[in-house]
């Protein structure tokens, strides 16, 4: 109740405005420390040294991390791929010591759903490009509680009029925002999860990558053709993103048509897939390109077929290399981000390890 009367006193904060605000300390908080990004093998060995089990060298990881988790260096955030492999855990009590762990170490951070990770990236692109000055860092906008690690939901429809509703949808966010992990899972315990359907995935895009094999004659080729689906599936939000840029320079524009949309859209989905393939504005989107470049190397590499898990491995990368100082993974994924006509580790500054051995090297420098 303390809470909806400190939000009602400020009507003219939006629930969005609030939520942004709300993201923006969080990353400004964690902007100095360094991000280390755990795939679910990691995440399953570090469960298994906290309850005594495993190697020598994973009890050691596990405490360094803690080490340096605790004293502020660093800290272990997870995405919607993780929690979505966490969930798919049969046994209850795993799951929620996993969730323990996470909790600890990411000390409650995830990375925003890749949906919005893409418009973000967009976003500070185009704002860059207009000449809209005294932007926040993508790092600052990128991050928020593992409650919110499948997205943000407001209460709406209430019987409250509009005045009592923001205050209670801002209040209801930051009720949720101090949730942990471990109590999400807990909550959601036994409960069937929705159908997993990244098998089904996987032998479509084998079938299609088959089907073209033969007109693809170079890992450029391959390149393009991704990061032109890429960018046609994942850049809807241009229009909206124009609209608001020229709101910030004090520009009224009058709500294009239907027709206007959608050439404008064509013609900056054009402009954005020709600057990543001329190797342009790769760093400001690493989302797209990390993306393309995965399933490029993989069409490219003609004798290897996609898995299901390849799925939620393409996703951790994704959202490792883009935003995490240290990756630990498994060794085909570290092999193939590495490879020299990739080299995305180089391109984003990110380090990946696969053996646990190294990944205490690492760490030890890290620290």
């Amino acid at each position: 109740m303390a809470s909806i009367d400190e939000h009602l006193r400020s009507p003219e904060i939006s629930v969005d405005e609030h939520v942004r605000r709300t993201q923006i300390a969080l990353g400004a908080a964690i902007a100095a420390k360094k991000a280390i990004y755990l795939d679910m093998r990691y995440w399953i060995l570090l469960r298994s040294a906290a309850s005594g089990a495993g190697s020598g060298e994973i009890q050691e990881l596990l405490q360094l991390l803690r080490d340096g988790v605790a004293r502020g260096r660093f800290f272990c955030p997870i995405s919607e791929s993780v929690f979505v492999e966490l969930m798919k855990q049969s046994d209850l009590s795993s799951r929620k010591a996993t969730a323990t762990l996470v909790d600890e170490l990411s000390t409650g951070v995830t990375l925003i759903i890749p949906e919005q990770r893409v418009a973000t990236e967009l976003a500070c692109f185009l704002y860059k490009y207009s000449g809209v000055a005294d932007l926040h860092p993508l790092k600052h906008l990128v991050w928020t509680k593992l409650s919110y690690v499948l997205g943000t939901l407001h209460p709406s429809q209430t019987p409250f009029d509009p005045a009592i509703e923001l205050a209670v949808q801002k209040a209801f966010f930051d009720h949720l925002w101090t949730i942990p992990l471990e109590t999400m899972v807990a909550t959601i315990g036994d409960q069937p999860l929705p159908p997993d359907l990244t098998g089904e995935a996987s032998e479509a895009m084998n079938a299609g990558i088959t089907a073209h094999a033969d007109a693809i004659r170079s890992f450029q080729q391959a390149y393009s053709a991704e990061v032109r689906g890429a960018v046609d599936v994942t850049c809807g939000a241009i229009p909206d993103i124009l609209m608001a840029i020229a709101h910030a320079q004090g520009i009224a524009l009058d709500q294009p048509t239907p027709e206007q949309r959608a050439s404008t859209l064509s013609m900056f989905k054009n402009l954005i897939a020709a600057a990543l393939e001329k190797g342009k504005a790769r760093g400001e989107l690493p989302s797209i390109h990390i993306y393309a470049s995965l399933h490029a190397s993989l069409r490219w590499n003609k004798g290897r077929k996609l898995r299901a898990n390849d799925l939620y491995d393409f996703q951790h990368a994704i959202a490792a290399l883009g935003y995490a100082n240290l990756f630990l993974t498994e060794k085909p994924l570290q092999v193939m981000v590495t490879e020299r006509h990739l080299a995305l580790d180089k391109l984003y500054d990110c380090r990946v390890v696969s053996d646990v051995e190294d990944a205490v090297v690492a760490v030890k420098a890290m620290l």
